[in-house]
């Protein structure tokens, strides 16, 4: 994936992920961002307020808001920096680290409450709090669990491959 870090195997079991370096909007890609001209018409347009110009292009900030996936920035910018329509899904997934508040012994489930996909479940495990999992067939990606999130554990991270070595 474009703009993503690798990561080695015990980063993973230690809830390191790999964090997505640029969340471009969606229809827009890392290649396609080259045709912005930094009018910031995408940034007026989004309900939410999470289009951010950053280094001249848009990017997308969780920490305060979700993607809807409305299509409003697309149909705003005056450039060809959108390419796809009907984006429903980005490829990138919710990534929980090892300073989730359940992990860690506290019982929370905020980003369960805020995910509108449903895609973050909490399973139940003996003497603690639920621990949560995220179904990365459920997860669209739009960040609202990210902002919810009271200790920042959740971040936008690399799409899990299908298979043991794929």
């Amino acid at each position: 994936m474009a703009g993503a870090s690798n990561i080695s195997r015990r980063g993973v079991l230690l809830g390191r992920g790999s964090k997505v370096a640029r969340i471009c909007p969606p229809g827009a890609t890392i290649e396609t961002l080259a045709a912005c001209t930094g009018c910031g018409a995408c940034v007026d347009a989004c309900p939410t307020n999470i289009v951010r110009l950053d280094g001249g292009g848009p990017s997308l900030d969780f920490a305060h808001g979700e993607c809807l996936f409305c299509g409003d920035c697309l149909r705003a910018c005056p450039e060809p920096v959108f390419q796809a329509t009907n984006i429903r899904r980005f490829p990138h997934m919710a990534e929980i680290g090892g300073s989730c508040l359940a992990r860690n012994g506290v019982a929370c489930q905020s980003c369960h409450d805020g995910c509108p996909q449903q895609a973050i479940r909490f399973r139940p495990r003996m003497g603690g709090p639920f621990l949560p999992e995220v179904d990365d067939d459920l997860c669209s990606g739009c960040g609202a669990c990210i902002g919810l999130c009271p200790v920042g554990a959740i971040r936008a991270g690399e799409r899990r491959k299908e298979g043991a070595h794929a």
